[in-house]
C-alpha cells in the first residue's frame, strides 16, 4: 500500500478541521482521495478550506460543530452518516484546548470546562461513530492526547489531567471495540508551531521551546498530520490502544541540568542556525 492510496474513497471525519493540525490532516486526506468532513466551531474557516481543496478536485465538506455542545456534535456526525449511507472509516479528533493556573488556586469552572472541551467531547464523538463502525466491521479512531498527558506541567494541571484521561479512555475503547474490528489510538504531540501557539508566546519563549527538543525546533502541523494519518490508516492495522509521542524528543530526557544541556545552550551539540 502506498501512502498516496491509504485513504482513497474512505470517509473520514476530522473534528477541529478548520486550522492547525486539523486543517493539515484535512489537506493530506484530500490529497490521498478521501471524502473528508471537517467539523469545527469556525464554519467559515472550515468552509473556505473546503472550497479551496474542492476547486482542485477534492471531496471536502465543512460542518459546524461546537464540541462543547453535545447535541450539535452528535447532529453533525449524524449528518455525515446520513450523507454517506451510514459509513465512516476513520474519526480523527483534533478539537480541544488548554488553560493555565496553579492547582491550589484554579477556579473549578476552568477545570470543568477543560474536562468538557477535551475528554467529554472525545467520548461523545466516539459514541457517535462506534455504532456505524461496528455495523461495517471496521474503523479507526485517533484521539488527541498530548505529552502533557504523560508528564506533569506546572500550572497546566486541568489540561494534563484531561489529556491523561484521554489516554486511559483510548486504551479502554481499544479493548472494548477491538472485537468489532475497530482500532483506537492516541497521538501525543509536543509543541507545534500553530498560529494560536505562536500568537501567545514571545521570541524568547519560542527559543526555549525549540531548545527543549532533541531536534532543536518545535514541530509543524503537517508533520503531526503524517503521524496522525499513519495511525488512522490501514498501515497501522495491528496497532491499537497505543499512544504515539511526536514531540521532537522533548520527553526523551529527564530534564536534569547536565553538562550536555548547558553546553548546548551555549551553542554546542547543534547545527549552527
Amino acid at each position: 500500500m502506498t501512502a498516496t492510496a491509504r485513504f482513497k474513497d474512505k470517509v473520514v471525519i476530522v473534528s477541529g478541521g478548520a486550522d492547525g493540525m486539523g486543517a493539515a490532516c484535512v489537506r493530506q486526506l484530500a490529497a490521498e482521495g478521501a471524502h473528508v468532513f471537517a467539523l469545527d466551531v469556525k464554519p467559515d474557516i472550515a468552509g473556505a478550506l473546503a472550497a479551496e481543496l474542492n476547486a482542485g478536485g477534492a471531496r471536502v465538506e465543512a460542518l459546524k460543530a461546537d464540541v462543547m455542545d453535545e447535541a450539535e456534535l452528535r447532529a453533525a456526525i449524524a449528518t455525515v452518516l446520513d450523507r454517506t449511507g451510514g459509513r465512516v472509516d476513520s474519526l480523527i479528533i483534533v478539537a480541544g484546548g488548554s488553560a493555565s493556573g496553579l492547582t491550589a488556586d484554579i477556579d473549578l469552572a476552568i477545570w470543568d470546562r477543560l474536562y468538557k472541551l477535551n475528554l467529554r467531547s472525545t467520548l461523545v464523538a466516539c459514541q457517535a461513530v462506534i455504532p456505524a463502525m461496528r455495523a461495517q466491521g471496521k474503523g479507526s479512531i485517533v484521539t488527541m492526547a498530548s505529552i502533557s498527558g504523560v508528564r506533569g506541567d506546572p500550572e497546566w494541571a486541568p489540561y494534563n489531567a484531561a489529556k491523561a484521561a484521554i489516554l486511559s479512555l483510548t486504551q479502554s475503547l481499544a479493548w472494548e471495540e477491538g472485537g468489532y474490528g475497530i482500532r483506537v489510538n492516541a497521538i501525543c504531540p509536543g509543541p507545534i508551531a500553530s498560529e494560536r501557539m505562536l500568537a501567545t508566546i514571545s521570541e524568547a519563549e519560542l527559543e526555549d521551546y525549540n531548545d527543549a527538543t532533541a531536534l532543536c525546533r518545535i514541530g509543524r502541523a503537517p508533520e503531526l498530520a503524517e503521524a496522525i494519518l499513519f495511525l488512522a490508516s490501514d498501515q497501522a492495522s495491528f496497532i491499537t490502544g497505543a499512544s504515539l509521542v511526536a514531540d521532537g524528543g522533548l520527553t526523551a530526557r529527564t530534564s536534569q541540568p547536565t553538562r550536555f544541556y548547558h553546553q548546548r545552550r551555549q551553542g554546542q551539540h547543534r547545527n549552527p542556525a
